[in-house]
């Protein structure tokens, strides 16, 4: 697994900074390391693209210009939702022999024997909760899907962990491979219910409150 380079600055927390760092291409971001005070840091959107355009768990190599050179994992990005642009993200350090708990995208391998059968690929977890050395962090974790016929499907627990732990339980589904008809009516379900209960928009990242609702400074 390759690492990232991500150069950064260090700067003055709080939100009237932030925004105008924002107006000038730099994003603003958070260091954090258990049992140390946080660091507010920025960096060119730019330099930030390798982190925001793949779906892979890479660790990176932060360097700021103060000479001070840190490993870390991104935990967090966050996106303006009208402009798609990156205007947060959050980087947790990390200890070359202790374990973190991260999550890694899950990657479907395969052409499954149910899709010649006219079957549909039903992809229910993305993502796979994971304890791991940082030295084994893998970018992915591969499902392979060719035995799987119509109506099989496989559950977290159906998978061969490697060098880390699965912390997400065993009974939930990652994937499965529906009838032609029954993917339908689901596929015929939810836009019922999206058009009763109002559509919301898309939300990326993981939860965190966007910049006029944060509380404390950045």
């Amino acid at each position: 697994m390759s690492d990232i380079q991500l150069d950064a600055q260090l700067r003055e927390p709080g939100r009237s900074t932030a925004r105008s760092l924002r107006r000038d291409g730099v994003i603003p971001g958070v260091y954090y390391f258990h049992g140390e005070d946080s660091i507010a840091i920025a960096s060119d959107e730019l330099a930030l693209r390798p982190l925001i355009q793949t779906s892979e768990s890479r660790l990176v190599n932060l360097k700021l210009d103060d000479g001070t050179e840190k490993l870390c994992i991104l935990k967090e990005m966050i996106f303006d939702p009208i402009t798609d642009r990156p205007v947060h993200f959050d980087l947790m350090g990390v200890a070359a022999g202790e374990l973190i708990r991260v999550s890694v995208g899950i990657h479907l391998v395969g052409r499954s024997a149910g899709q010649a059968d006219g079957g549909l690929i039903m992809h229910q977890l993305n993502e796979l909760e994971i304890e791991v050395l940082p030295k084994n962090l893998p970018e992915n974790v591969e499902v392979d899907i060719t035995e799987l016929g119509i109506g099989d499907s496989i559950h977290v627990g159906d998978i061969e962990a490697g060098e880390f732990e699965i912390m997400t339980p065993d009974h939930i589904t990652i994937v499965s491979i529906a009838a032609p008809r029954l993917a339908e009516e689901e596929e015929g379900t939810d836009d019922l219910e999206g058009l009763e209960g109002g559509a919301e928009p898309e939300v990326i990242g993981k939860g965190k409150k966007d910049d006029d609702e944060k509380s404390g400074d950045e």
